[in-house]
């Protein structure tokens, strides 16, 4: 064997090695962009997981549950959030909504919806009934659904279907003529973990969830009205006792959210609290009753 011979064979062995080391970098990056100072999504690292993604959509709220490949979202944000929502259920593959909740018809929740709906049919649709003096965006919200061969659900106490591995319950609403106070309380159970969304619930309208039902024990809030402090009391604190709290407000937004008082509040019961204007994408990962949090900053 000559030397040239022996020089080809270690340039090839060489070569090689350097393509698996190549390969498994870019695979490491695509499951975990962290890694490289990429945006971590923070959910993505196993399609097999059972997680709940409350998305930074800026002065808004939007989450999504996601379980077995099933998928749902909770509110979507205003509709300058789209582009992020749609890149969002684009990384799981899904090629349909199972389920829309609309917490409730403020377009800080539901602004983005006719850009999602053309790209994903949605299956179901679950909100406060809507009425006459509802905006219009709410009508064609239902419509759409309605138009794509889906179904419309008013969301009443008690209603409550599977998603993959969670148990989703809608806990009802306040039928009243504050937008905000008609927002749909919904809680999500997997492994005996429990997340309570509250929309931009506020004082009367927990009052009102309270008569009819104080069994809101919750390992995660999500509180309402993005901080606000005429939302989240310490009567409905009482019962919720989340030992996880997340905010969803936009950073340096002009309402001042969220504000001390429910700070404060929360942080009396030494509950976690993470902010989507701090914490950008925040991700609770679910694995036999094991919480574990993922945050995109």
């Amino acid at each position: 064997m000559t030397l040239k011979t022996d020089r080809k064979r270690i340039i090839t062995v060489i070569t090689a090695v350097l393509c698996i080391v190549v390969f498994t970098i870019l695979l490491f990056y695509a499951r975990d962009p962290s890694l490289f100072g990429g945006k971590n999504t923070g959910a993505l690292v196993n399609f097999d997981d059972d997680f709940i993604k409350f998305m930074d959509v800026g002065q808004g709220d939007g989450a999504i549950i996601y379980s077995d490949g099933y998928c749902a979202v909770i509110d979507m944000g205003e509709a300058i959030a789209a582009d992020d929502v749609l890149a969002d259920l684009s990384r799981l593959n899904v090629n349909q909504i199972d389920m829309v909740i609309a917490s409730h018809y403020h377009t800080d929740h539901i602004g983005s919806f006719n850009e999602i709906a053309a790209k994903y049919p949605i299956k179901n649709m679950i909100g406060p009934e809507v009425r006459k003096f509802n905006i219009s965006a709410a009508k064609k919200a239902k419509d759409t659904v309605l138009k794509q061969g889906g179904s419309f659900y008013e969301g009443i106490y008690g209603l409550n279907f599977t998603l993959g591995e969670f148990k989703i319950t809608v806990l009802g609403y306040y039928d009243c003529y504050d937008e905000n106070d008609r927002s749909l309380y919904v809680m999500a159970e997997i492994d005996d973990v429990k997340f309570l969304f509250t929309g931009d619930g506020e004082a009367m309208a927990e009052a009102k969830l309270l008569e009819r039902n104080n069994d809101i024990d919750c390992d995660v809030l999500k509180v309402a009205h993005h901080g606000s402090s005429s939302s989240t009391s310490y009567e409905f604190l009482k019962y919720a006792q989340p030992e996880y709290a997340v905010v969803s407000s936009g950073e340096g937004n002009s309402y001042g959210h969220p504000h001390i008082e429910t700070m404060k509040a929360l942080e009396k019961l030494n509950t976690k609290i993470y902010r989507t204007d701090h914490n950008g994408d925040i991700t609770f990962l679910v694995d036999d009753g094991e919480i574990e949090i993922k945050t995109e900053k």
